[in-house]
């Protein structure tokens, strides 16, 4: 019998592709909406009587193209609307046969990008690094890692060595401070590919991949507001001059004058020093900061929320509470921290960052960058508030 015109022969085609264009038409008609899972490994191999190599090179190539995710050991998520959309329109340039090959490429082939942190931990920073290292080893790529932590110097010192050590391009999480690195501003006038992680550079037209930290601290806030806090205490830390906690902050003050609640800089602390991520323990007990904070909750007790500008933080806030047992009459506000199950503070309000998706995002542009294709602008990845059950 003779197909007509348009029509598929599925005899022929592999089953790969079959599984992989099912999952597409389920995702763009809504079977598999924004931010669901799709089916296991195991359903898609019940399902369609295949081995488990079949079903994962038609996820993976869902996964290269950007229409999912894939987390190890808790399955594979569509991605979030704004990203869909980008993704569907890239298939005249995301061809399936370029991305199907059955071998994966040769480790001397494989081309060399360098990802530097200024900082990471358990609460910000690891599942960002697990979606770089995943994406970046789907994608043939060879990763050489740096953390900097908050020194200019060390991350001048890992540009250059990484770019001396055959790396092509660069992900970046900028070290903090006014006063921007000119070995990074040097890339950028020679269009090195380089994609920008967490903060951007005020003026700088490099492509970044963050969150929208202003809309959703104003969300934070909003929630804290209606749980009829009137008096918020906004805490960073001094040396965090960054892009993203400037958003943080605009966002907080915005959401208090919107809605006519007195702030001013005596509701601000913006000296408080932090533990280092390489052990260095700036944060003690008995250091001058410690005291400055612990002095200022018991000064003000008619402050009944504190918003602290990230999980690590919040937890220092948390342990002076209970230390003067008021921790039962506050409420400490952040952003990020761990699994529900695993948080070693009570389940205050908070915004959680996808880490994991910006990770495989940044990777993903870069992919671009690497092949000559123009990357410009700000990507925002959703992030999720979450709040007391």
């Amino acid at each position: 019998m003779e197909l007509k015109a348009g029509q598929k022969n599925m005899a022929n085609e592999p089953m790969y592709k079959k599984i992989y264009e099912d999952l597409l038409d389920g995702i763009k008609v809504g079977t598999y909406p924004p931010g669901g899972r799709l089916p296991s490994e195991k359903e898609l191999i019940d399902m369609y009587q295949v081995s488990r190599i079949t079903v994962k090179k038609a996820l993976e190539i869902l996964a290269y193209r950007g229409c999912i995710l894939r987390k190890p050991g808790k399955g594979s998520f569509v991605v979030f609307e704004s990203n869909l959309e980008k993704a569907l329109q890239n298939e005249d340039i995301m061809k399936v046969e370029e991305i199907s090959g059955e071998n994966e490429p040769e480790a001397s082939s494989n081309q060399i990008v360098g990802v530097i942190f200024d900082s990471f931990d358990i609460s910000f920073g690891c599942e960002l690094l697990k979606g770089v290292e995943y994406e970046c080893r789907k994608r043939g790529l060879l990763m050489l890692f740096r953390c900097t932590y908050g020194s200019k110097e060390a991350e001048n010192c890992a540009i250059h060595e990484m770019i001396q050590n055959g790396a092509k391009g660069l992900i970046l999480m900028c070290s903090q401070g006014e006063v921007y690195n000119e070995t990074v501003l040097e890339l950028y006038m020679n269009k090195y590919p380089l994609i920008l992680l967490d903060r951007e550079m005020a003026g700088i037209s490099l492509p970044v991949v963050t969150t929208d930290n202003y809309h959703a601290s104003c969300e934070l806030v909003t929630k804290l507001i209606e749980d009829g806090h009137k008096k918020i205490c906004f805490v960073f830390h001094s040396f965090m001059n960054t892009t993203t906690v400037k958003e943080r902050f605009n966002g907080y003050r915005d959401t208090m004058i919107n809605n006519q609640l007195p702030t001013d800089e005596s509701e601000w602390i913006t000296d408080t020093a932090k533990n280092l991520p390489n052990g260095e323990e700036d944060f003690l007990e008995e250091s001058e900061s410690y005291s400055k904070l612990m002095e200022y909750i018991q000064n003000n007790p008619d402050i009944t929320a504190y918003y602290a500008v990230d999980h690590a933080l919040g937890m220092i806030l948390y342990q002076m509470m209970k230390n003067l047992g008021v921790d039962k009459e506050k409420t400490i506000a952040y952003f990020d921290g761990f699994e529900e199950n695993m948080d070693p503070l009570p389940i205050f309000p908070h915004v959680m960052q996808d880490q994991y998706q910006m990770g495989v995002e940044a990777v993903r542009l870069l992919t671009h960058r690497l092949r000559g294709d123009a990357v410009t602008g700000r990507e925002n990845i959703p992030y999720t508030i979450e709040m007391p059950k």
